[in-house]
Parts: C-alpha cells; sequence; structure tokens
C-alpha cells in the first residue's frame, strides 16, 4: 500500500515540472508557478484534514469511502497530464490540484496508520521501513525515467503510456486502505470524543521550518539535474535512476550513523553533506563519465540519508509529546509535517523554474549556470542543519493542535 503511495508522489515530484516544460512545452516559469500552487494547495490540504481528524475523530468514520475516492482522483489526475495538448495551461492546472486534492485525503489517514509499526519497530525501524518501501517506488520511477530522459521530445510517442501504467499500478497497490482505514476505526475507543487543544510543541514547528528551507534548496537542486548538459547521454539518462537507487541503499547506510549518534545529529549531518556535494554540481557536470556517476551515487546516498532520517525524528518527536499513540494525535502531527514537506518541495519547483527561466533555454543548460543555485542550495541546508541543532527535545502531555 505505501508503495502505491510512493509511486505516485515520487513520479509527481520527479516529472510533473519536466512534463509540463519539455511535453506541454510551458514557460518555465509558469510551470514552476503552477507546481509550487498546488503544492501549496496540497500543504494546506494536509494541515486542514490532520487538524480536523484530530478535533473531530467521529470524521474517521467517513475515511473508508473517501479515502477510495481519494485514490482514484490522484491516479486519474497523475495519469492524464501527458496526453494534454501543448500549451494549455488551464487544464493542466486542474489535474495538478485534482491529484494533490486526493493525495492529500488518502495520505493522511495512511501516514497516521504507520503508528502500528512504530509501536512494534521503534521510530528508527518504522523509519526504516517507510525509507525502503518509497526507495523501491522510486526506483521504477527511475526506470521510467530513463527512457524518457534519453529520448528528449521523442518520449512524447511512449511517455503518456508509461506515465499511465504507474497511476493505474499505484491506484491497484493503493486499493486496501479503506479497509484498512475501516479496521483500525473499529479497533479504537476515540471516534465520537472531542480533542482538546493546545499549541503546536516548539520543536515540532523549528523542525517543519527546518524541513521546508532544507528540502527547498535540495529539491530544487535534484530538479534542476535533469536540465543540465551532462556530456554523455547515458549519464543524463541515468540521474534520476541513480540518485533514487542510492535512496534505498542509504537506509542501511545511515541506520548505524544514527544509532551511534541519534537520529537528528545524523541529519544535521546529512544536510550540511548535502549543501556541500550541491556546491560541486558544476564542476562534476564536466568530469568524464565515471566520476560523474560516481559522485551521483554519493549524492544520492547523502540525499537518500536526509529522506530516511527525517521520518524517524518526526517519530521520535511525536513519541515525546508523553501522549498515547492514538490515531487523531498522530494524523495532526503527520499532516503538520508533510504540510511543510510539501510546502517546501513546491517552492523547490518554483525557484527550478525561476533558474530555468534565466537561462536562453530550459534544457542541456550549460552546468557553469549552476552556481547561482547550488550556492542557494548549500545556504538552505546550512540554514536547516543549525535549526535542527537548536532544537531541545521535551516531554509534554499535551495534545497538538492548530491553535488556542
Amino acid at each position: 500500500m505505501h508503495f502505491g503511495k510512493s509511486l505516485l508522489w515520487a513520479g509527481e515530484d520527479a516529472l510533473t515540472l519536466y512534463i509540463l516544460v519539455r511535453f506541454l512545452d510551458l514557460p518555465p516559469a509558469l510551470a514552476g508557478g503552477m507546481f509550487l500552487a498546488s503544492a501549496l494547495w496540497n500543504a494546506l490540504c494536509d494541515g486542514l484534514f490532520g487538524a480536523s481528524l484530530h478535533r473531530w475523530p467521529a470524521i474517521r468514520r467517513v475515511l473508508p469511502p473517501l479515502s477510495g475516492m481519494a485514490i482514484l482522483a490522484s491516479g486519474i489526475g497523475f495519469a492524464i497530464l501527458p496526453l494534454l495538448e501543448k500549451g494549455h495551461a488551464v487544464p493542466a492546472i486542474a489535474l495538478l490540484f485534482l491529484f494533490r486534492t486526493g493525495f492529500s485525503l488518502l495520505d493522511v489517514p495512511h501516514n497516521a496508520l504507520t503508528r502500528r509499526i512504530a509501536e512494534t519497530r521503534g521510530d528508527l525501524g518504522a523509519a526504516q521501513v517507510r525509507a525502503a518501501v518509497a526507495s523501491a517506488a522510486a526506483i521504477v520511477i527511475g526506470l521510467v525515467s530513463f527512457p524518457v530522459l534519453l529520448a528528449g521530445r521523442n518520449a512524447e510517442q511512449f511517455a503518456p503510456m508509461l506515465v499511465a501504467m504507474i497511476g493505474l499500478l499505484a491506484v491497484i497497490c493503493m486499493a486496501p486502505l479503506p479497509l484498512l482505514l475501516a479496521r483500525d476505526a473499529d479497533d479504537r475507543q476515540e471516534i465520537g470524543q472531542a480533542r482538546t487543544s493546545r499549541s503546536i510543541p516548539s520543536p515540532l514547528r523549528i523542525y517543519c521550518a527546518a524541513t521546508v528551507i532544507g528540502l527547498a534548496g535540495l529539491a530544487a537542486a535534484g530538479k534542476a539535474m535533469l536540465h543540465l548538459d551532462f556530456g554523455a547521454s547515458a549519464i543524463f539518462g541515468a540521474v534520476l535512476l541513480v540518485m533514487t537507487a542510492g535512496r534505498l541503499t542509504a537506509v542501511w547506510l545511515w541506520s548505524p550513523i544514527a544509532r551511534h549518534i541519534g537520529s537528528r545529529h545524523a541529519l544535521v549531518l546529512a544536510y550540511a553533506a548535502s549543501g556541500l556535494a550541491a556546491l560541486m554540481i558544476p564542476a562534476v557536470a564536466q568530469w568524464s563519465g565515471p566520476v560523474a556517476l560516481s559522485w551521483l551515487i554519493l549524492f544520492s546516498l547523502i540525499g537518500g540519508g536526509i529522506a530516511f532520517l527525517t521520518w524517524a525524528v518526526l517519530s521520535e518527536m511525536i513519541g515525546q509529546t508523553g501522549a498515547p499513540p492514538e490515531a487523531g494525535r498522530y494524523a495532526a502531527h503527520f499532516g503538520l509535517f508533510t504540510m511543510s514537506m510539501k510546502i517546501g518541495l513546491g517552492l523547490s519547483a518554483g525557484i527550478t523554474g525561476v533558474w530555468l527561466s534565466s537561462s536562453s533555454q530550459p534544457v542541456d543548460i550549460a552546468p557553469s549556470l549552476f552556481w547561482p543555485l547550488g550556492s542557494f542550495v548549500m545556504l538552505t541546508c546550512g540554514v536547516a542543519a543549525v535549526l535542527l541543532l537548536t532544537i531541545r527535545p521535551e516531554r509534554q502531555a499535551a495534545d497538538l493542535s492548530f491553535g488556542e
């Protein structure tokens, strides 16, 4: 089930901006703005939906049928995008909003279910399962993107079919979600009981701010790399595949580091290393194929550490509130975090769009033009690392909500 959700998420994040610019011939700035607007809408839905589930647990009675409709909406919104007529921005933004709305309505309750894993495997173990499955889904997206990136505009002949197959597979994998949500509601006694409200814990606020800033820069670098001229076409086509494969390996690389120094400090280390690695992109893109490929693997291992450790740190913070692990509180915590994550990813598309607009062409950009963006990425990763160091975990008996 998590595999299907991750297929849609990875595919949307990695390919949407590319499809809007390359296949639909939309101006890069407009495409980035559309992606940002839909991501901000997705983030708002996450926050409001998570808070609603926390304040009014009775809503959980309608989650099974609601999640079923959401699965179909997100799958359709994802699959149809490459089929649109060139230059038609209005239907494209409509599909983006359809996808984002549906995804939020299935993502928030799905994340609340992951507390079951944390209860049995611990915070780091739950993050390992999530990261491994998400990485496997990202590898599938990487395999699909390889011929698309390699073929360039010629991919218009077969890319819609590949994207539609991803959407269908994702819908099939997510089909058990309504049943699991129905069983979860039957197992819990919280429905019909209103929740008291307290302010958002300070550590979680800082953590969400660090996530927005760090992901905005780091994801912008990942999106920009799809438009750089790596010289060797095989290296260019393998960029997304290599980076997603590295995410899976990163789970086992960063797990012992997290156990030794703690998940939060390991995340600080990963952000700092990512900032430095991003600054090297212009030089790496001009190196020989094997050297560039080795660097891509290293960059993916570092970035994969961030993707893995963010969930481990979040799970630890939820456990430090001192409240029992009930579904509404998990939904609120996860909703707030995914809201910040999607804001960061949306900002990354806007940043990439602005950077592409500053170039004379949106494809095969000279690596030397990446320096300004690389410096910005190093700055955002550094700020995120500093913010994480300022967090002082505290135990609280209070529940989380979105205000008094």
